[in-house]
């Protein structure tokens, strides 16, 4: 295995799978064993003919918009991009169309509300894990969304992005790193019609019910 490489190609692709199937616990974990920085669309093709349900690429950096459109239409259920810092709108619009049940998205540390309002088309759980901060019109575009929403990066939630996540169209709201919330951000979050899960914060004292 030529290690690490920075691109991964076809040839880099099947080598890995074939080490894969004479150590399947390691599939899952996958190719995020491996540093590569991208991706060529010929190896994407190799990870896609796979039959992968659950595909790490938490090294990758960089994604061209024809590999993405790639794995999105693969048999891949479980898709992770957890250090690509930023996409294009052209990206966003692929990833939106995703086939599977679960993206993660949780490399990007910035997220504009034109961004946000494609990727709300995607219908199912979608992870912003890298996120700490959200502007209103951004929370106003993911409240679009109609899925699960995992946004365990906020480290606070002022009262009126609050608001305009109560307006999320989905299942769940979630905070894993939420450590406190005002009066007016509690109020707000009451109004959400699906569940709310903010581990840090003593559910008991703040009486989020879904509906």
């Amino acid at each position: 295995m030529r290690y690490p490489p920075t691109v991964l190609d076809a040839d880099a692709a099947e080598e890995l799978l074939r080490f894969f199937d004479k150590y399947p616990v390691l599939k899952i974990a996958g190719f995020s064993l491996w540093t590569f920085d991208s991706m060529t669309p010929e190896a994407a093709k190799v990870v896609a003919d796979s039959g992968l349900d659950i595909l790490f690429l938490d090294s990758v950096k960089v994604v061209l918009p024809e590999v993405v459109r790639i794995l999105v239409n693969s048999s891949v259920n479980f898709l992770s991009f957890g250090r690509l810092e930023e996409i294009s709108p052209e990206v966003a619009t692929i990833l939106s169309r995703f086939r599977g049940a679960v993206l993660k998205l949780d490399g990007l540390i910035e997220l504009s509300p034109d961004v946000a309002a494609i990727l709300a088309c995607f219908p199912k759980l979608f992870s912003f894990g890298g996120i700490k901060t959200l502007s209103v019109e951004t929370a106003k575009a993911l409240a679009q969304h109609r899925g699960e929403l995992m946004l365990d990066g906020l480290l606070h939630l002022p009262e009126d992005v609050a608001d305009a996540l109560s307006r999320h169209q989905g299942t769940l709201l979630a905070f894993e790193s939420l450590r406190f919330l005002s009066d007016g951000a509690v109020k707000a979050l009451a109004a959400y019609r699906g569940k709310v899960e903010i581990p840090l914060v003593e559910m008991g004292a703040i009486a989020i019910e879904p509906y």
